[in-house]
Parts: C-alpha cells; structure tokens; sequence
C-alpha cells in the first residue's frame, strides 16, 4: 500500500515576493492531503457539519526542510500513524516534482461537536480504515527494513 497522496502546483498566488511559497501555504497544502484523505475514506465534510461535527487541528509541528518555487509541482502526503478515541494524528510530507522533501508535518486533528466544542468519539468506521492503513505501512517498512 501507498500513502495517500495528492498532488498541487504551485502558483503565484501561493509565493512571495521571490517566488517561493510563503511559509504558511505549506499548511493550506497539508490541510487539502487531509480533506481528501477524509473523502478517500467515505466522509464528506459538509455531511459532516449539517449533522454538527467536525475534525479541527489541534496540535501542529511542522519541519520546513527547502522552498518550494512557482510552477513547482508538489505531492502531499497524509499518513495515518496513531488513533485515539477523539482523535487521529498524521505524518505528512511535501515532495517537489525531483521527490525532495520540501516540508514535512506532524498533525493532530480530534473529532468534535460544533455545537457544544466538546470531543466526540470518531466514527468505528473511519478508526478501522485508519488502523488498517497504519498496519499495512507498517509490515511495509518492517518488510523493507530486513
């Protein structure tokens, strides 16, 4: 199995004034891998916010490796790698088109009520896909590592 991954181009929008992107499009790019990532496993956001949940970040920490430049092409990658009762963390990478590590994040996102901001208990469904993809990237690299 692969990490979920998408792909973006950069655009002038998302640089600065030299052309790199601004350190804080980084973060609309991993929040887009997650959005799809949600998607890929059945959910749909605005399904999500009539029935009044909603996943919201709560703990960011973020390595920004290399800048990312206009027209690059990037892949975003959204890996899974720990499920709690309210709440799922990822490991993420932004990858130019030569497969260099531009940026790489560690997120958290919980599951909550909108309209009490009290946690919920994720969805079973979404922890068992979860789970599934944290063990097959894990017998992957145990495989990879003999």
């Amino acid at each position: 199995m692969q990490a979920f991954a998408i792909k973006a181009r950069v655009y002038y929008e998302d640089t600065d004034a030299g052309g790199i992107v601004y350190h804080a499009n980084y973060l609309k790019f991993t929040e887009r891998a997650r959005t799809e990532w949600v998607r890929s496993v059945g959910l749909n956001q605005q399904t999500l916010l009539e029935k009044k949940m909603a996943f919201v970040v709560t703990k960011l920490k973020a390595n920004f490796k290399k800048s990312a430049k206009l027209d690059d092409v990037l892949t975003i990658t959204c890996i899974p790698n720990k499920i709690r009762q309210v709440a799922l963390s990822f490991y993420q990478q932004v990858l130019n088109q030569d497969n260099e590590l531009i940026f790489e994040l560690e997120c958290q996102i919980a599951f909550i009520s909108t309209e009490s901001q009290k946690l919920l208990v994720i969805p079973q469904e979404i922890k068992d896909i979860a789970s599934t993809q944290i063990e097959q990237l894990n017998s992957q690299a145990l495989e990879v590592s003999y």
